[in-house]
């Protein structure tokens, strides 16, 4: 017996199609002609429209799936397979696939570090080795584009200053502010406020922290969870001195994410506001830096905004000097 025949004798319950469904609310005869209502509709839709094809390779692709599987796959199935196979697919989860298809990608390529796919048993497990895998991919030119609050051997804390990098360094999430097809939501959180990703390096656990600025919002300080939660303080699994790290910060930074970048990468994020074509795309780390000379930043470096204590590594705001 095959893998999928075993996985359908130990579920049942998901082992049914599509004729199997209608027969559970209709008699057979009227299974029987709804299905060639229905496969007329279909006929008549694809000779109407060339681009049924295209249109489930964009939508299997937007999932995560890989691009030449899914041609290949398009190419062997009919229109009516293609219909279904993308609806059951993406009517399961559409996220959950995503992610799903994300740590597939990530497992293939050596970077999960449970490698064991039976032992997981939540999607939560399959965000938290997302998590910890990106954070492999991270390279130096990607760290140029975050303020870093902090780093030790288990705990990160970031300020994102570009869509690219809230993306890598949100990967796991739920975050709106790293979604990986729409960078509104990171745009409009950090122009008008502080923005801190918080991001254990071994378990893959991450908090997110918004502390709004504007004047023209509501008072707003939030944490949220991976799944897009928001949450009480209280109910952070954070130790005491990463907290208080945080929340110095909070306390004394008067400016939002999008003011404290240097003039570099404030022309990339204008410059992706200002294209939607662009800042729509999965644009490329060097699309973003190419020919600008970006150095990294640390905390500490912000002129006129902190100083940063080499004894025990928090945070102090000192006013800009006039003049």
């Amino acid at each position: 017996m095959s893998k999928l025949n075993t996985l359908k004798t130990q579920n049942p319950d998901l082992d049914i199609s599509l004729i199997d469904a209608l027969g559970l609310v209709y008699k057979t005869k009227y299974v029987e002609m709804y299905l060639n209502i229905y496969k007329t509709k279909k006929s008549k839709e694809d000779n109407n429209n060339e681009d049924d094809m295209t249109s489930f390779q964009i939508e299997m692709i937007d999932m995560g799936f890989n691009e030449k599987y899914v041609i290949d796959l398009s190419k062997k199935l009919s229109h009516i397979q293609q219909h279904f196979v993308s609806e059951l697919i993406s009517g399961i989860n559409y996220r959950d696939i995503r992610s799903f298809n994300k740590f597939i990608e990530l497992n293939e390529r050596g970077l999960i570090d449970n490698k064991d796919v039976t032992s997981y048993k939540s999607m939560e497990d399959v965000l938290s080795q997302i998590s910890i895998a990106e954070l492999k991919l991270i390279d130096k030119e990607l760290e140029k584009l975050v303020l870093k609050l902090h780093e030790d051997e288990e705990w990160l804390i970031i300020k994102p200053l570009t869509y690219e990098s809230s993306k890598k360094y949100g990967a796991g999430t739920r975050w709106c502010t790293a979604a990986e097809s729409e960078d509104y939501q990171f745009y409009n959180y950090t122009s008008r406020g502080i923005l801190i990703y918080t991001i254990n390096k071994k378990t893959g656990y991450k908090v997110a922290t918004f502390k709004n600025l504007d004047k023209e919002h509501n008072r707003e300080l939030s944490f949220w969870d991976t799944e897009d939660n928001r949450v009480d303080s209280l109910e952070l699994n954070l130790p005491g001195d990463i907290m208080d790290i945080i929340v110095t910060d909070l306390k004394n930074c008067q400016q939002s994410n999008y003011a404290l970048a240097p003039d570099e990468i404030k022309a990339i994020n204008d410059n992706a506001k200002g294209d939607k074509k662009i800042s729509s795309s999965l644009r490329t780390l060097g699309e973003l830096i190419s020919g600008r000379n970006i150095s990294t930043i640390s905390s500490g470096e912000v002129e006129g905004l902190y100083t940063t204590s080499t004894t025990d590594n928090t945070l102090n705001y000192e006013e800009p000097q006039q003049g």
